[in-house]
């Protein structure tokens, strides 16, 4: 059931965010200090949003709820991609796609686009999710109004919110916990 869904999703939050957050002492300290300041508390507020988007839309405002459905999802599921390559953020930096600003500093992970963290996943993460997060990431851009996008419909909203706890299990199952 989504409803079901949607509490695991709002658990592991809260559980990494309690985690994550003070990660000095066992994490690498560059990993330690991004995670600190990441604002992991969000990603649980905005996981507390998404039982809002089960219930049928009013018609005036159905298109609004549904594209801000999926930009909830958007920033949800970057914010899970940044959460993994922050927790490796050691590794990141030793990868060939490693990103580098003009002055030759690594780019770090809260400051990647979301295309270049889908890519950097799927060829070091799962790339089962790839073709989600794609999709979710075009639709939930349609919260720019002047270019007409697919934004599908509620129903596959909520499928994807179900397949959001499917990837965010699948990227917590990939981070440590010593």
């Amino acid at each position: 059931m989504p409803s079901d869904a949607i509490k695991r999703v709002i658990a592991v939050t809260k559980r990494q965010k309690q985690f994550w957050s003070k990660s000095h002492g066992w994490a690498p300290d560059e990993a330690a200090n991004i995670l600190e300041k990441a604002r992991l508390d969000r990603q649980i507020s905005f996981a507390y949003t998404l039982h809002g988007y089960l219930a049928p839309f009013p018609p005036d405002a159905a298109e609004a709820y549904h594209i801000i459905g999926y930009t909830t999802l958007r920033s949800m599921c970057e914010g899970a991609l940044k959460l993994f390559f922050s927790v490796y953020f050691e590794d990141y930096k030793k990868s060939k796609e490693a990103v580098y600003d003009k002055k030759k500093n690594i780019v770090p992970p809260k400051d990647l686009s979301f295309d270049k963290l889908i890519q950097m996943y799927a060829k070091h993460g799962d790339s089962a999710f790839k073709s989600f997060l794609e999709r979710v990431q075009q639709r939930g851009n349609a919260i720019h109004h002047f270019a007409d996008r697919n934004i599908g419909t509620q129903a596959e909203l909520i499928e994807d919110i179900v397949g959001f706890e499917a990837f965010l299990h699948a990227v917590d199952c990939q981070i440590p916990y010593p």
